[in-house]
């Protein structure tokens, strides 16, 4: 099979890329620009599968051959990256995260960084989006299917063509069931593993392999390709961060990027012309590198100044294209130009330079820890950034849910039954009413504190994500408020100016059960864990308050106004931390949180009891007697 150039397959690289950069620079025009790395998977499996057909000789030979074309294609590239983002790490960063940095280039190296991903993830997982490397998993995830992939293709070499198009439906078909599946009890492992994305790649393979039938007339592959166009906008423009993905979701982009692939095979379409016209085709044989460049650029300019206006995004989109541009034109080219080895020598030097760049990136990062030394004090507030304590602090796994866990995992006897020789306490919500947990379980020794918690669940009556927090959510406000009737119940969430509404309805519904009820705002947050600010501080006499999220405080105000005129008590974390001078420590060397937002131990008694004390004498000294009169709004 001799595979012929389609300058729209160019095109349609761009269609995949753009969103990605544009969704990366953190606006919401492209609020689904992440599903650009799905159409990559599916125009990725299409080529590699038309190209390993096309291998000739024995398998040994052949399989030489197909990695002498991938070293030769991904690794100059890849390389010149792993350097430069070790080198601007070893100048920028502490050197805890060069380690860091380093560990996820060694991981890369070897294409495993989904798997080490994967390892770090979670519900509290924000510091790998500051990681310039975060974005190479989906590299590994190809290069992990390039290996199983090829053996497959030669060694069915002698079945017939329908035996092998049935192999490849059965792994597609069980990969995307797979997926399906995976997403709702972990989202990370769908997201980051092999076995759930093969699928999106195997899809590109059955159009190789002559699978799916082609159109057979004009106006077919026209309608094919603009419903393709269409589907993988629609993805781009409607999908979010609080969308479910990937599994079914990712069908819509995957199946546009087929269409367009299937479709345009044979016909010359109108929408096939338009991915065609030299500036789409610019940006896509310059992908690659853009893909590469783009994230790490975005990183370390949010490491300097996180909060980015438009000019800023321009200009960090103009700096990855000229990045790109240069990459593919003087490391890209270069290598991928004809050379009179042969397939195992340039596999093998592939090989020895995979070895040879990770042991310089380890070589810098020790530097880095000789040079830039990290102080005791500063060690000591790193550790609260650690993940020790979390689990016991918020009851992980039973009565706070994360994205890993099912809502089968919710325990009932554990999180909402206690003995009536106390009053009880409620709280419903997402990590942010989790955290409070521990504190008002210290505030409150005359209380029994229940809780009710899921990762990203709004308790809203209207709330809006996956089947595990509807779910709850459903099983808290219709039954267990019913059943077991609490003195006082607690809202409280990362809540968003859109939230406001919803919040009083939400309040008048649980009222039906008990009329006490407290909205707890939003919490003082940064771009970036307080720990890791604190101890750049101290070290390096960095500035933090430029790295506070300056949209909190526009909330909080608004919902204390709405709650105020609906005669709702509010509690405001942020007004309690930030008067005027927002709180750093709880004490000398504690900080008050441990990444972002969330509380550590010592700052979640401290807020609770703040709460305690504001709201006294309501919250402090609750009666037993759940019919009491409705609590007056507080003030501050």
């Amino acid at each position: 099979m001799i595979r012929q150039y389609r300058a729209d397959i160019d095109g349609l690289r761009t269609v995949a890329v753009i969103p990605v950069v544009i969704f990366h620079l953190g606006t919401s025009l492209f609020s689904g620009g992440f599903v650009g790395v799905d159409v990559f998977f599916v125009i990725s499996g299409f080529l590699i599968t038309q190209t390993l057909l096309g291998e000739q000789g024995g398998w040994r030979d052949a399989l030489f051959d197909f990695y002498k074309r991938r070293i030769k294609r991904i690794f100059p590239a890849l390389f010149a990256l792993y350097l430069c983002v070790m080198l601007a790490a070893f100048g920028l960063l502490m050197s805890d995260q060069s380690a860091e940095v380093a560990k996820s280039i060694i991981a890369s190296i070897f294409f495993l960084s989904n798997i080490l991903f994967y390892s770090q993830s979670g519900y509290f997982d924000g510091e790998l989006d500051s990681n310039p490397l975060l974005h190479t998993w989906s590299l590994s995830v190809e290069e992990q299917f390039y290996i199983f992939f090829p053996l497959l293709i030669f060694f069915t070499r002698n079945w017939t063509a329908a035996h092998r198009r049935q192999l490849v439906w059965a792994l597609t078909l069980a990969s995307f069931l797979a997926a399906q599946w995976m997403v709702s009890r972990n989202a990370s492992a769908a997201f980051y593993l092999i076995p759930f994305r093969t699928w999106e790649l195997s899809l590109g393979s059955l159009l190789a392999i002559g699978a799916i039938p082609a159109p057979r007339r004009q106006w077919q592959a026209e309608v094919g390709v603009a419903v393709g166009l269409a589907l993988i906008a629609y993805a781009v423009l409607f999908y979010n961060k609080a969308t479910t993905f990937p599994g079914a979701s990712a069908l819509v982009p995957c199946l546009g990027t087929a269409l367009i692939l299937l479709c345009g095979e044979s016909w010359r379409t109108l929408g096939g012309r338009l991915l065609s016209i030299p500036p789409m085709r610019f940006v896509g044989l310059i992908s690659y590198s853009l893909y590469l460049w783009h994230w790490p650029i975005i990183v370390f300019y949010r490491n300097i100044d996180s909060r980015l206006d438009n000019v800023e995004r321009v200009s960090l989109l103009i700096a990855a294209l000229a990045a790109a541009t240069i990459s593919w034109a003087f490391v890209e080219k270069p290598f991928r130009r004809s050379s009179r080895l042969s397939s195992r020598i340039v596999v093998l030097r592939g090989t020895a330079a995979m070895a040879a760049c990770g042991a310089a990136v380890f070589s810098l990062a020790v530097l880095s820890d000789v040079l830039y030394p990290i102080s005791a004090q500063a060690r000591g507030v790193l550790a609260y950034g650690e993940r020790t304590g979390r689990t016991e602090m918020m009851r992980t796994g039973s009565c706070f849910l994360t994205t890993q866990n099912r809502l089968s995992d919710y325990s009932f006897e554990r999180c909402m039954r206690a003995p009536h020789d106390k009053s009880r306490v409620l709280i419903v919500g997402d990590s942010h009413a989790a955290h409070l947990y521990y504190g008002l379980n210290h505030a409150l020794p005359n209380a029994h504190v229940l809780q009710a918690t899921a990762a990203g669940c709004k308790p809203l009556v209207n709330s809006r994500g996956d089947a595990r927090c509807l779910a709850l959510m459903h099983q808290v406000f219709n039954e267990h408020l019913k059943r077991i009737r609490p003195n006082m119940v607690i809202l409280s969430a990362r809540w968003l100016e859109k939230d406001v509404p919803d919040i009083e309805k939400t309040v008048r519904l649980i009222q039906q059960a008990t009329p006490r009820v407290i909205v707890s705002g939003p919490i003082v947050e940064y771009d970036q864990p307080l720990p890791r600010l604190l101890a750049r501080h101290i070290d390096r006499n960095e500035p933090i308050d430029m790295h506070r999220n300056k949209q909190v405080p526009l909330v909080d105000r608004q919902l204390a106004a709405a709650m105020k005129r609906a005669h709702i008590p509010y509690f405001s974390p942020y007004a309690s931390l930030c008067a005027p001078d927002c709180r750093l420590w709880v004490t000398p060397g504690v900080p008050v949180q441990f990444d972002y937002g969330h509380l550590t131990q010592q700052g979640s008694v401290l807020i609770a009891d703040l709460m305690a004390r504001q709201i006294q004498p309501e919250l402090a000294g609750i009666p037993k007697a759940a019919d009491v009169a409705q609590l007056q709004p507080a003030t501050y």
